[in-house]
């Protein structure tokens, strides 16, 4: 995808976002997937153009726990009303893909991770589209992703995951990981000493080797299906020297 073709990806998808968001019943609508209410989900995406603004040229630490930053930027979003924060998600996005320009390859932050300007739109875009599907979900609408979406979301995220290591989990999973995203990249993760790595390409030997599908993989990673309902359906196979580590990396990440 291009950037063009992400930054449309983008705008489209925070217009069906600020869709559901003025069609809510009432922003204290509970949701199912995540403990907020659809006018906080609506807040949280308003804060997250800001702070990957304040990230593009230079890197920012790591909060301690990044469910807990959420929350405490949810406190200075102090506006519930669901459609003046759709209007508001529209004008933050705006801001968001002005200063990202039209340098996909442009180099920028994610906290501590160098990433790209195409990167970083595609971990915005995933926040839209996931928190997009908790409103549609609610209300009963439809909220499909496509491969594309999927694939653009997946290079973003990808190589910034290492952020959100559960270190609980790293310790008792070490070993080389390659992940094979169908009909886009591979990646390869290294888990040693409680500390994760990654870099692009495949390995030239692995403990794991998982192939995905990079819809079901997103929608598997953010909790929306099961990780047994994707394996059940072949959209993640995993094989290799150490397969029960598979059950390991499927928790070694927190979500962001």
């Amino acid at each position: 995808m291009t950037m063009d073709g992400l930054r449309n990806e983008i705008l489209a998808t925070t217009t069906r976002v600020g869709d559901n968001l003025r069609a809510l019943p009432s922003g204290d609508l509970r949701l199912s997937r995540v403990n907020w209410t659809a006018a906080e989900v609506g807040a949280h995406l308003v804060s997250l153009p800001g702070r990957y603004r304040a990230m593009l040229a230079a890197p920012g630490p790591v909060p301690e726990s990044l469910s807990a930053e959420n929350e405490r930027a949810l406190t200075e979003i102090t506006e519930r009303d669901p459609a003046t924060l759709a209007d508001r998600l529209t004008v933050e996005v705006a801001a968001l893909l002005d200063a990202l320009s039209d340098d996909a390859g442009r180099r920028v932050w994610y906290f501590t991770v160098e990433h790209t300007a195409a990167g970083l739109g595609g971990i915005m875009l995933t926040e839209l589209l996931m928190h997009g599907w908790d409103l549609a979900d609610a209300l009963r609408r439809p909220w499909p992703v496509t491969r594309p979406q999927a694939v653009a979301c997946l290079r973003g995220i990808l190589p910034a995951i290492v952020v959100a290591v559960d270190p609980a989990v790293a310790v008792s999973a070490e070993g080389t990981y390659h992940v094979h995203v169908r009909g886009s990249d591979d990646w390869t993760y290294r888990v040693q000493g409680g500390t994760v790595s990654v870099e692009a390409g495949r390995p030239d030997r692995a403990d794991l080797h998982l192939s995905v599908d990079p819809v079901t993989f997103l929608r598997s990673a953010y909790g929306l299906i099961s990780n047994a309902r994707a394996g059940l359906s072949g959209g993640i196979v995993a094989w290799g020297r150490r397969p029960w580590l598979a059950t390991r990396f499927a928790r070694l990440f927190v979500e962001t």
